[in-house]
């Protein structure tokens, strides 16, 4: 027997948080009083002819659109009255007559009826007894000791429609307790039973479901209990790639801040010798100056002396370093010789996208998964089985459960023929079988990620049948021919040596030429191979060293 995990049963209602008047069960097995119910639904909108569980939300479609349809729940009626009266009882409290409090009065109950269910007063007491029908009733004390120990009866059920008749039977037609008056009336030619004889088989009903579920629990459990493992391993996951997406641009950040003080000190070592450069020619400009000033004062000084031996002593020296002067002035470039030029190169555009572009967070390693072999030759034919086997990842448990695909005509028409998904120890079979001829499109995903290389592109041709040809004859193709093609359609297609490509219907007439003799784009010197792929017609050609293709329908280069 599966271990019993079910929350103990109480008798408040969910919504009011009392003990149950006239409780419902909704088919989500929760229940609650019938004026809770009512005061749902009419938050919920008259219109709609639905309720939703105030515990579980789920959708309710009532009967009618009405209240009223939902499955009376007696047992929690009962265990509710039981355990509300137990408990006035243990607290000593006063009881109410339940007759009189219909009327407004506060007469305190002195008896309790067992087969009725109701505290009586000593006035409603008698009354109870002069009624034939009630009149061999069970009435307990209440003033006795007994009555701590109060066997309280359950309420017999009435008929709603028939007021004065029990419901002592159950219609198996349609699932309901009735009363006798019901069955002559309203359930004629139905089948029904006795409700004592109909419980002991609800009673065996419930025990075989109670049965019947004891495989459920133990494993969805343990799903639970893998799930809630996921949970725990999917935070830990998560933190651990936001460190380390926060450490790799931590980085960044640090190799983006020394480039920067590279490019900064490189900058100051160009500015520096840009400067002492110009610092340097400066510094010549300056000094020739201040020798010419001083030659010049010094020449005009002493050319204004009257004594002859004063200006011939220094007449040489004078004359000589301002010629000097002169011809350094000659030779100096007066342009500055340095510019202040320093190139940049940061160009953001590229760096951004790269930036934009750089690193992925996925939930799958699509590198991980690609068709390992069977598309060396993109090439299947009409409703036969085509079969590619797709590698997995290694220590990924169920991994080509998540692998889906799909087979789909390049024209976007509507999708044909079937893929096949199959695990074989860490490799997958993709096997797809194309429904007409044409280019196919074969997309392999896992978690909806395309694997590498998907989609793939096929060419599906037309299946041949091939028998020994009864009017063979020759095909005229001119001086001579080196290449031979046929097509899905049937067509021959034959290289000629004079510069085009001959196309034969299947019976050999001649029906059209493809190309021309020159040089030009679609003319040949001399065509040689031919390869048809689809509608495309390829053809090598030996002397221009070149592949060109063609529409193999309509010639088109």
């Amino acid at each position: 027997m599966a271990e019993n995990t079910s929350p103990a049963i109480t008798m408040t209602c969910e919504v009011c948080s009392e003990y149950y008047t006239d409780p419902l069960m909704l088919p989500c097995l929760h229940s609650f009083c019938k004026k809770c119910l009512i005061k749902a639904k009419e938050k919920q909108g008259s219109a709609d002819t639905s309720l939703k569980c105030p515990t579980c939300d789920t959708s309710v479609n009532l009967p009618d659109g009405k209240i009223e349809g939902i499955t009376q729940n007696l047992w929690f009626e009962h265990k509710s009255k039981e355990a509300s009266i137990k408990k006035k009882i243990i607290n000593k409290e006063a009881i109410s007559c339940d007759k009189c409090s219909v009327d407004d009065s506060s007469d305190a109950a002195v008896v309790y009826c067992c087969d009725c269910g109701q505290f009586l007063c000593d006035h409603c007491k008698k009354s109870h007894k002069r009624k034939p029908k009630k009149a061999d009733h069970k009435l307990i004390d209440l003033g006795k000791k007994e009555s701590f120990e109060l066997p309280i009866s359950h309420k017999a059920v009435y008929c709603a429609e028939h007021s004065d008749e029990k419901k002592k039977f159950y219609c198996q037609s349609c699932e309901k307790l009735v009363c006798r008056d019901c069955i002559l009336l309203n359930h004629q030619g139905h089948q029904y039973k006795g409700y004592n004889e109909e419980c002991e088989t609800a009673r065996k009903a419930l025990k075989e479901s109670v049965a019947s579920c004891d495989g459920v629990i133990p494993p969805v459990t343990e799903a639970i209990a893998n799930g809630e493992k996921m949970l725990e391993q999917i935070v830990t996951r998560k933190e651990e790639v936001r460190q380390e997406i926060k450490e790799r641009f931590e980085e960044l950040k640090a190799a983006l801040d020394k480039r920067c003080n590279d490019l900064l000190m490189e900058t100051e070592e160009i500015a520096s010798a840009k400067r002492n450069s110009v610092v340097k020619q400066l510094d010549g400009f300056r000094k020739l100056v201040k020798q010419v000033s001083h030659g010049r004062h010094l020449a005009s000084s002493v050319s204004k002396r009257t004594d002859p031996g004063e200006v011939l002593s220094v007449k040489k020296l004078i004359t000589n370093q301002l010629e000097e002067c002169i011809e350094e002035y000659k030779k100096l470039p007066l342009e500055i010789e340095e510019n202040e030029v320093i190139v940049t190169r940061l160009d953001m555009s590229t760096l951004s996208k790269e930036i934009i572009e750089f690193g992925s967070v996925s939930e799958v390693d699509i590198d991980a998964y690609s068709i390992d072999s069977g598309l060396a030759i993109p090439l299947a034919t009409v409703k036969k089985e085509r079969k590619f086997k797709v590698s997995l990842p290694a220590g990924i448990d169920k991994a080509a459960s998540y692998l889906k695909g799909s087979f789909i005509k390049s024209d976007g028409s509507k999708e044909e023929g079937r893929v096949v998904i199959v695990n074989d120890n860490n490799t997958a079979i993709v096997s797809c079988i194309p429904q007409s001829i044409g280019g196919y499109e074969l997309s392999v995903t896992i978690r909806g990620h395309h694997i590498k290389g998907s989609p793939y592109q096929l060419s599906v041709k037309a299946s041949r049948d091939y028998t020994t040809l009864t009017n063979q004859r020759p095909f005229n193709v001119g001086s001579g021919t080196t290449g031979v093609a046929v097509h899905t359609n049937g067509e021959v297609f034959a290289s000629s040596d004079d510069g085009f490509v001959q196309v034969f219907s299947e019976d050999g007439t001649a029906v059209r030429r493809i190309g021309s003799k020159g040089n030009g784009n679609g003319q040949f010197k001399r065509p040689w191979g031919l390869l048809l792929v689809g509608d495309r017609l390829y053809v090598s050609d030996d002397n221009l060293h070149r592949v060109q293709y063609f529409s193999a329908t309509t010639g088109q280069y």
